[in-house]
């Protein structure tokens, strides 16, 4: 389970540092792997890792261009990678590759960019 979390937290701050190149992401989340049906009954072994990372550039938010620039930067790393309909100002990508998911969610009312990924359930 580590080399999963530590495949996709390097993915997640690769992706990031492309987006955004001048900036240092932050990662915001990532308590490591726990059991996602605990809350529900606690019945099983299975396991994920969810880690969250932010980065923007506040001098220059353009939430478009930065879910674009994270669907390249994806695709060029061997993820498929679709950028959504924005809604209400809110711009994302989802991306997959071998059982990983990854979310990148901009918005025109805020310059951070939030990357988001969870790997595949390992029981």
């Amino acid at each position: 389970m580590t080399g999963e979390r530590e495949f996709l937290r390097s993915e997640l701050l690769a992706v990031a540092e492309a987006v955004v190149p001048d900036q240092r992401p932050v990662v915001t989340h990532d308590p490591g792997p726990v059991n996602p049906g605990v809350l529900f009954d606690g019945r099983g072994t299975a396991t994920v890792s969810r880690v969250t990372i932010e980065t923007g550039n506040p001098k220059a938010p353009d939430p478009a261009a930065a879910v674009d620039a994270a669907a390249a930067a994806l695709r060029a790393r061997g993820w498929t990678a679709d950028v959504l309909p924005p809604e209400s100002g809110h711009y994302r990508v989802a991306a997959t590759r071998d059982g990983f998911d990854i979310a990148v969610h901009a918005w025109s009312a805020d310059w951070r960019i939030t990357f988001t990924g969870e790997t595949p359930v390992v029981s």
